[in-house]
């Protein structure tokens, strides 16, 4: 008996050994975030577009139209409307819009604004390694530049352009081509606003891309954003609805494979829930209305082309 017992004792002893000698599989109890709120850091992405379609391998211009439908107050709001959030030319990340104050510095005695720019303009810049510098940008006469880290290292050429309720067309196209003292090939690409009331078409600037073929990549970003410099309390936001119209690359209609909406909600810069979207009626555009109260939304991110089934 004594045997049989200790043969037992050694038994489960090797039994309980066996059980501490496996790996212990925790459940992690998922942790609730709070939802974004007036107290969230700024920026925030109110809403991102994101289109997938085929690559472009001989890039010559990309334009998308944008109708605003009231006027925005520089000194009450800082906004920026991307119609491109981010686009790729040869890999390189570039994004442009306008925004109600743009910032930057003058680069010619032709601009007035003194030091730093405040006010209402359009934008265009790239990003890159940490060697790049205001050499990238050719800025119009009255333009501006910034060459910065602060948000990833970029080159950017801004405009003043006193934008108000319309309908305008923000293009880039391929302008001019050289080969740097290393024998480097670069390609300058332009960006320009037309405002489709007056027919008036202003230059921004230019920036230097990598290469002489250009190569854009097969999506598409748009945002609209409110960024930093200003207190916002959405009580005060104003009434504005943003119509943002698909992408023609080489002056054609692209062929959208998807087009998806996603609200920021946990990562990157989150926003309060105080912009809707949907896809206008025969859907070769997206309503962006701002509301001056926080939304309750069932889904942070859901398609829009193909359009989803209905239940």
């Amino acid at each position: 008996m004594r045997l049989l017992a200790f043969c037992l004792l050694l038994a489960s002893t090797a039994i309980f050994g066996a059980d501490e000698a496996k790996p212990k599989v925790l459940t992690a109890t998922p942790v609730e975030r709070p939802l974004p709120s007036e107290k969230t850091k700024l920026p925030w992405h109110m809403v991102n577009l994101w289109w997938t379609m085929p690559e472009t391998a001989d890039f010559e211009s990309l334009e998308i139209d944008v109708t605003i439908s009231d006027d925005v107050d520089p000194a009450k709001l800082n906004l920026y409307i991307a119609p491109i959030g981010i686009g790729q030319l040869n890999d390189t990340n570039f994004y442009g819009g306008i925004q109600s104050n743009i910032g930057g510095y003058p680069v010619s005695d032709a601009s007035p604004q003194g030091a730093y720019h405040k006010g209402k303009g359009a934008i265009f810049s790239r990003w890159g390694n940490k060697d790049i510098d205001t050499s990238f940008v050719r800025p119009a006469l009255n333009g501006l530049t910034e060459a910065a880290g602060y948000e990833g290292d970029f080159a950017s050429g801004r405009r003043p352009f006193p934008w108000k309720a319309g309908t305008y067309t923000y293009a880039i196209r391929k302008l001019t081509y050289e080969k740097d003292k290393d024998g480097k090939e670069w390609t300058w690409v332009g960006a320009f606003l037309t405002e489709k009331s007056s027919s008036q078409t202003v230059f921004i600037t230019s920036l230097k891309f990598p290469g002489r073929t250009l190569k854009f990549w097969g999506r598409h970003s748009a945002f609209i954003e409110i960024y930093g410099g200003k207190k916002v309390v959405i009580a005060d936001l104003p009434k504005l609805e943003v119509r943002i119209g698909m992408p023609r690359i080489n002056g054609q209609a692209v062929a959208i494979k998807t087009l998806s909406v996603n609200y920021p909600k946990n990562s990157g810069p989150a926003s309060p829930a105080i912009m809707s979207t949907e896809l206008a009626p025969g859907g070769q555009e997206v309503i962006c209305k701002l509301h001056n109260e926080i939304l309750t939304r069932e889904k942070w991110s859901f398609p829009l082309l193909p359009a989803p089934l209905a239940k």
